[in-house]
Formats: C-alpha cells, structure tokens, sequence
C-alpha cells in the first residue's frame, strides 16, 4: 500500500492531496434542466487555503437521488486563471483535465472509459482561461468588466485538445435574491461558432465576486454522453456570503 501511493506521489505529484488539511469553505450548486427544470444534479465544493490562498478545490457530483457519479480536482496555486485540474465521470470515464507546466499547458481527455487517453502540451496564447479558472478571470478584472468593457480571451478546451476565443461583457447591474449583482454573458467570439453555440447567461455577487447563477452548457454529460443545458443555482453558508 505505502509503495502504491509513494508511486502516485512521484507520478502524478499535482494531484496529490493533502490529506491533513481541512476546507474553509464548503458549499454547493444545483442543476437543473433549462429546458423543463427538473433537478439533475449538484456539484458539491470544498474549498483549501493556505495562508489566505485558495490553494484547490475538490468537488463532487450527485446525482438527483444523492449518489456521487464524478469528481474533480483543482489548483489555483499556480496560476488561478488557467489551473491545473482533472475531473472524471465514474458512469462511462468520461475523463478530461490539465497539468500546468511553466508557460505550457498538457490537456487530455477521453470520452468514454474504454478510449486511449489523448494529450496535447503546447503554449496557449495570453490571456488564456481555463475551467474553474474563469471565476478568477472575473475577479481578476472585475472593475473593467463592471464598467462594460468588453473582454477576450483564450478559453482552453480539454476535450478538444485545443483553445478558443472566448469574450464576456456585462449584460446589467441587478439584483439577485435581494443582493446587489453583476450580469454577464460570455460567448464564443467567433461569428460562425457563434451561430451554434448559444452564449452562457452568469450572475455574480457584487461584495464577494462570487457566482451565484449560471446558465448554459454544462461540463457534466447525460446518459448518451452530450453535455446538459442546465441552470445552476449555488448555495452557500452565511460565511462565505459575509466574510
């Protein structure tokens, strides 16, 4: 036992966790079909720090019933906007993932359980954002996009082995369960793309930056393998809400 994980260690050092620390942050989002609103899964997130630093994050998905079907790892540390990550569906191996690498980047993926794992490592092009990474991106640059100005980048795709251009802007300021909120739409920036992939509706929180609200294609596929459109409302405790 101690061999195998000494061997995971050195092998896969990034996705080693640190099994002594505790999350300061817990909370979940649901999902729901967009189409008929029928509740089909959570992401459930615990969130690690080290000295006030969002080290990583680990988080798993339940099915309706409660049953984890799937798990991701994440790393903010180093570089929060394009993070190392792998995330796997227990259901068909549906697996995909990053290893941040200096400036380069190794993506890999593979659809179902039974496919040769397919990778990629080159350099993406800057300012480039990837998974989980887009909440920071928002943080990041919070005041020019609060402001309305309209904002590009390389959005990375695992599956796909490669990157597009993405842009988000500001749809409105609001409200959002009586809390003030900032209304975003981020969308593919290419004309022809854009005509098939319909662009992604998010509401952050104003105090904390957070994500409250998200709309769109899900990183999470049905049972014949095509991502869901869904709606995700997120919950948090009082904690994170109020700092």
């Amino acid at each position: 036992m101690i061999r195998k994980i000494l061997f995971f260690a050195i092998v896969f050092p990034s996705f080693l966790p640190l099994w002594a620390e505790k999350p300061k942050y817990q909370y979940f989002g649901k999902a729901y079909d967009l189409g008929t609103g029928k509740y089909i899964y959570s992401d459930n997130h615990k969130e690690y720090y080290n000295n006030g630093k969002h080290i990583y994050s680990d988080i798993q998905y339940k099915d309706a019933e409660g049953k984890v079907f799937g798990t991701k790892h994440i790393e903010f540390d180093k570089n929060s906007e394009v993070p190392t990550f792998k995330t796997e569906d227990f259901r068909d191996g549906y697996t995909e993932g990053a290893d941040l690498k200096g400036k380069s980047v190794r993506l890999f993926s593979k659809r179902k359980k039974e496919d040769p794992l397919s990778e990629r490592t080159y350099t993406p092009k800057s300012p480039a954002v990837m998974d989980g990474g887009f909440d920071y991106f928002v943080r990041n640059n919070w005041e020019p996009l609060s402001k309305g100005e309209r904002m590009s980048f390389h959005f990375l795709a695992p599956i796909q082995l490669d990157d597009y251009k993405f842009a988000v802007e500001k749809i409105r300021d609001g409200e959002w369960k009586g809390r003030p909120a900032l209304y975003l739409r981020l969308e593919i920036d290419n004309f022809i793309l854009k005509q098939v992939v319909k662009p992604f509706l998010l509401v952050y929180d104003v105090r904390t930056r957070r994500i409250l609200q998200f709309e769109g294609l899900s990183n999470i596929n049905d049972e014949n393998g095509k991502s869901l459109k869904v709606k995700i409302v997120y919950d948090y405790p009082k904690e994170v809400l109020e700092p």
